[in-house]
Formats: structure tokens, sequence, C-alpha cells
């Protein structure tokens, strides 16, 4: 009897379960696909694997560069490091020994200490960058120093070996404790010198100067207290070298240190001696520099004695040019010498020269301001040492002029100090100059009366002309005068002027004129037309003299402020 025909729905479902098991089947193998292809050794990946050292001891033994069966080269390189560390005393008194053959398909030998196998060298360890290196020679180079740290790590652990060595840097301990006591005795030693010699010095000196060799006595201390703390660093530094190199396993930090040192020592040597011909050529620019300095003050000097004659150059100038002669002369001479101080093309030295010239720029505006206003005042001769003058509200006589300011001294004996830039935008009266640069002679002073018609003029200059006879101090080479200076409503203004020798005495000179012009006037009868009147007085208002010396004053007391 023949099987029944399916059914159509039975028929569909049997479709969609081979479907089904198709589609799983599949996904399973993609699936076992992608981890066998992350499973397996990546050639790209093995190739950019980072080399890594193989340290022993803290000796290097040999750089690993090949990856082998997807392990790194820092991986082989930990495995080696613990299988060294694992082995027992038996084992390292075992030879080291090779054998070659196939590893992960690159040819290479593998070393062992005795049965236990340490690590293995490929052909793929080989430097890329030494053709010459042969997998051999890589392999005898490794076994000898595996030798080597094999023998250190026996004296390692042989007890004699730690007792010595212990001995020696305890040894070398108690020697740098004594050259450290020694160089504190000798630095407190030194001190004390150093501080007796001072005190000495300072008790002889009685002069009231800067004192240079005491400044050179407290240098000479600090270099002291320098030297010491570098030798106390030069001992302890020493005495750890030292007692590393005591130990197999930390002689080769000791032969690092050592190296370290010497290279140390070796390029300050070398800086020294590479830097003695720049320090030559400074030498010699700095000591022409100082020649044509002194050739340039010598010329100035002698034209401020007179002795010397240049065009342009007058004797109030000359201090001021000799400054700017003197900046100018050392700062060609050390634009120079700039490229042959040591250590000038460094990159520090040049980034402290920006910055100290940006600080410059920022902070001097203000100062380059009042330099160029003193150049002004020098060069435009308004103003010298001891002039009697009056800048703006300040009367007074220069006490010096400064780079920055001028510095006055009014009749209180006050000092004032004016920038040069408002002096500069003032109007500056001196009396210690004339305008007549022909006759010469100090400049005038003057003061004013005002005086009636009903007196005659001729009076008036006779008895203005008494009265100046009175101020002492009168320049002979200047005789006083009067002029009408204006004919008013009620009276005749006349001003007199006359010169003395010394402009300081200014308001001295015009306080003893006026007490004068009164006596004279008083003594005349005729009356001095100040304040303003309405009416014309019946009689002259003027002092009898015999009421001159009223009470308290006295014929000995003197009112005319020659003080």
């Amino acid at each position: 009897m023949a099987p029944p025909f399916p059914k159509p729905h039975e028929r569909r479902m049997t479709m969609v379960f081979l479907l089904m098991r198709r589609l799983l089947a599949l996904a399973i193998l993609l699936w076992l696909g992608i981890a066998a292809a992350r499973a397996a050794p990546d050639p790209a990946a093995e190739a950019e694997a980072a080399p890594a050292e193989v340290r022993l001891m803290n000796r290097p033994i040999v750089v690993l560069r090949a990856t082998l069966a997807g392990v790194t080269p820092e991986v082989r390189a930990r495995r080696a490091h613990d299988r060294f560390e694992a082995l027992t005393p038996s084992d390292l008194r075992q030879p080291v020994r090779t054998s070659p053959g196939e590893l992960a398909g690159q040819h290479g030998e593998a070393i062992y200490i005795g049965e236990r196998l340490l690590l293995a060298v490929v052909e793929g360890d080989r430097d890329p960058e030494d053709k010459a290196a042969s997998l051999e020679a890589l392999v005898r180079q490794t076994v000898d120093h595996v030798g080597h740290a094999v023998a250190a790590r026996r004296q390692q652990q042989h007890w004699p070996t730690l007792i010595r060595g212990t001995l020696r840097a305890g040894g070398a301990l108690a020697v740098a404790v004594l050259l450290g006591w020694a160089l504190t005795k000798t630095r407190r030693l030194l001190g004390r010198v150093v501080d007796a010699s001072l005190q000495r010095h300072l008790k002889a000196r009685t002069a009231n100067g800067f004192d240079w060799t005491a400044a050179l006595y407290q240098l000479t201390d600090r270099i002291v207290r320098i030297l010491a703390v570098a030798l106390f660093a030069l001992v302890a530094f020493v005495w750890l070298e030292f007692a590393l190199l005591q130990f197999p396993l930390t002689h080769p930090l000791g032969e690092r240190m050592g190296a370290y040192l010497w290279r140390l020592l070796e390029g300050i040597g070398s800086a020294a001696v590479g830097a003695i011909p720049g320090v030559l050529v400074v030498a010699i620019i700095l000591f022409i520099t100082r020649g044509v300095q002194a050739v340039v003050s010598s010329v100035f000097t002698a034209t401020e004695r007179g002795n010397l004659t240049v065009p342009g150059l007058h004797p109030e100038t000359v201090p001021a040019t000799r400054r700017l002669a003197t900046v100018l002369v050392w700062a060609l001479g050390f634009t120079f010498a700039y490229p042959y101080i040591p250590g000038s093309q460094s990159d520090v030295f040049k980034g402290v020269s920006v910055l100290l010239g940006f600080m410059l720029t920022l902070g001097s505006a203000n100062v380059v301001n009042q330099l160029m206003s003193g150049m002004v005042l020098v060069y435009a001769r308004a103003l010298r040492v001891g002039d009697m003058v009056s800048i703006g509200d300040t009367v007074g006589w220069v006490e010096s002029l400064g780079p920055l300011s001028v510095r006055l001294v009014n009749l209180r004996r006050e000092q004032v100090t004016l920038p040069n830039a408002v002096v500069v935008g003032s109007a500056v009266h001196n009396y210690s100059r004339s305008g007549d640069i022909h006759q010469g002679g100090a400049a005038l002073l003057s003061t004013a009366v005002t005086i009636g018609y009903d007196t005659p003029w001729r009076q008036v200059h006779a008895m203005l002309l008494n009265a100046v006879r009175e101020v002492p101090g009168l320049d002979p080479a200047t005789a006083p005068f009067v002029l009408q200076r204006g004919l008013s409503d009620f009276y005749v203004e006349y001003e007199l002027f006359f010169a003395i020798e010394d402009p300081r005495r200014r308001f001295f000179a015009l306080s003893t004129l006026h007490a004068a012009i009164q006596d004279e006037f008083n003594r005349h009868n005729v009356q001095i037309m100040s304040p303003h009147f309405v009416l014309q007085p019946k009689e002259p208002v003027t002092v009898p003299a015999d009421q001159w010396h009223a009470s308290p004053a006295t014929p000995a007391t003197q009112q005319r402020g020659e003080g």
C-alpha cells in the first residue's frame, strides 16, 4: 500500500524546519570562522609589537623583537625573568648551553641553564638596522650575558660576599661621616676667620663711602657655604656609588652612577674649555671698549676745562654728552661681545633676553619721556646747577639736574623735585642769566611805586636811585635806572631796575630795597600813592623820621631783611 501524500500544511512546516536548520548551521560556521581568525596570529600585529629588553640581575641580556606564536616580546622577556628567578642554587651551578631548532617557523636557538629553558633567540630578534650582525653572534653575546648574570646570582647568594660588601660599605660610610665632620669644622673655621677679619676691617675703616672689601668678605662667606654643600653632596654620591659596587646585584647601578659622574665632569670640563675662546674674545672687546671710553672721556674733560674747543659742545652740556657717549660706547661694545658670551645662543638665554626687552618696552614709556625731556633741558641750556629760576609756581635755585627730574631749593629751604616733562611743559624764568648777550651780567630785578603828579618826576628818580644804593651786593657792571611805566588818573607809575651779583639773594635784595624806599620817601616828605585814594589829602601821608623806631623797634634793629 503506497504511503499517503503529506498534507499541504505539513509540507510547509517541513520546509520551514529545514530552512531554520540550515540557517543555524551557517551561523555556527560563521562564528567558528571568526573565532579562528581571531585566534590566528596576525603577521602585521607581530611586526608592530614593541621590542623588550631582558634584564637579569640589573644587567642587560638581550633585546627581543620577534613575536612567536602570538607571544609578544614583552611577554617573552617577562617569562625569561620569571624562569631566572625560579632557578635553585643547584641549577645555578649548571652550565649555560644552547640548542638550535625551528621556533614558530623561525630559525633560532634555545638557551638552557642545565636542563631548564631560559629563553629563545630567533632570526626576528636581530637588529634590523645592524645588517652585519648574524644570529650566531647574537646568540654568543646572549650566552655570555646570561653567564655573567648567573655568576652574579651565585655571588649574591654567597654569604661571605654579602658580609664583605656590608663591611666595606660600612667602612666607606664611616669615612664619609668623618669627611663630612671635617668639612663642617673647616667651614665653621673659615666662617669665623671671615667674620673676625670683617669686624677688624669695619672697625679700622673711618671712610663714609661704600666698603667694597666688606662686601667682598660677605661674598667669600657665601662662596664657602656653597662649596661646602657641593662637597657634602659629592662625598654622599661617591659613598653611594662605592656601596653599590660591593654587591653583585647592584654592581651595574654603581657602574652607571660612576659613568654618570664622569660624564657630568667631562661635560663641565668640555664646556669650560669650549668657552675659553669666547671669554677671551669678550675680554678683548671689553678691553678695547674701555680704551675707547677713556679716550672719549678725556676729550670731554678737556672741553669742560676749556683746553679744547669742540663746535656745538658747550661746557654746561659736557656732563650729559659724556654720559650719552659712554652709554653708546658700552652699548656697542656689548653688542659686539654678545654673540661670544658663553650660553648666549641657548634658548633660555634668548628667552630671558626677550622677556627683559618686553618688560622694558612696556614699563619704560614714562621713563623715556622723562629722559628725552631731560635731554631737551640740557641741550637747550635753559638751566644749570646754582641758577635762580622760577618754574610754574616754584621759585628757587637749582640744586641738581638729573636724567629724570630737576631738584630745586626754595626760599624756605624746602627741596622741590620737578619731573623733566613738567619742566619742559612750563615757562622757565632764569634769574641768573641775562638776555643781553653783548653786555652780559645777571638778570635785572625791579620794583614799582606809584607817586602823585604833585611830586616832580626828577625828584622821584633821584630818591629811587638813592634807595637802591642801600642794597648790598649790587652788580657794578649794571647801573640802576628808572622807567616811568604809566601815567594813570591819579599817579605816575615808576619802576626801578637794578642787578645784583648773586641772584640767589633776590628776595633779600628786594626786601632791603623796599625798606630803603620807604625811608627815603619819608625822609623827603613824599607820599607813596598806594593804596588808591579818592580825595587828595591836605598833607602828605608820611612817617616822620622821629617815629621810624617806634616801640618795639630800636635803632639797632634792621628791618630790611639782610638775613
